[in-house]
């Protein structure tokens, strides 16, 4: 980033936070660049004790197995996100249980945190759409153990959602959020709070 998004003028540096960051000289303005940030979600979605995964069709990884999700976008709340994801790249149409796990990943310039949900199906049967997916539909553990090419990261959260009898993980916490901003997703692990 050589110019300021704010007022268009080229970017100096200024010590911020213990670090030199790219920010805007100009009187008044004030834009300090911290970095590039996302937010992915993934969800695992469990059927008959079986779990639902696509096979992807685009690079990288075209052709490994793996939950279905993706990223957050700009104004979009992270459990309609997932949702979205899951229906988009599986055809299932599920609503959110609970958090199984956080991974956060950092790779200068760029910093991930991706929050694996497990949802419930309630409609739908597995799809793909051929371009994006290429594969998609439910798995036995001992299918997935045996499948190539799945991903890591997915066994790990299949693996947890099983284990992990629903509710025991992080919780959708919306106890009074008339007192939170709109927009906001509050986790906690607090004994039945669950999802209106």
């Amino acid at each position: 980033m050589n110019f300021c998004p704010t007022c268009g003028a080229k970017l100096g540096s200024k010590m911020d936070g213990g670090r030199d960051r790219p920010a805007c000289l100009v009187d008044g303005c004030g834009f300090v660049f911290y970095g590039s940030h996302s937010i992915g979600c993934g969800g695992v979605v469990i059927r008959d004790n079986k779990a639902l995964l696509i096979q992807r069709g685009i690079n990288p990884n075209r052709g490994a197995w793996q939950i279905p999700g993706g990223y957050v976008e700009a104004g979009e709340e992270i459990l309609p996100a997932v949702e979205r994801e899951v229906l988009e790249e599986a055809g299932i149409v599920a609503k959110v249980k609970d958090v199984v796990g956080i991974r956060h990943a950092t790779a200068a310039p760029n910093s991930n945190v991706y929050v694996v949900f497990r949802l419930e199906p309630v409609s739908g049967e597995p799809r793909f759409d051929g371009d994006e997916t290429i594969g998609a539909g439910y798995f036995t553990w001992e299918e997935i153990e045996n499948m190539e090419g799945v991903q890591g990261f997915s066994l790990w959260s299949i693996r947890r959602a099983l284990d992990t009898p629903e509710g025991a993980g992080f919780m959708l916490y919306e106890s009074d959020m008339t007192r939170q901003r709109p927009g906001w997703t509050l986790f906690g692990i607090t004994e039945g709070n669950h999802r209106a």
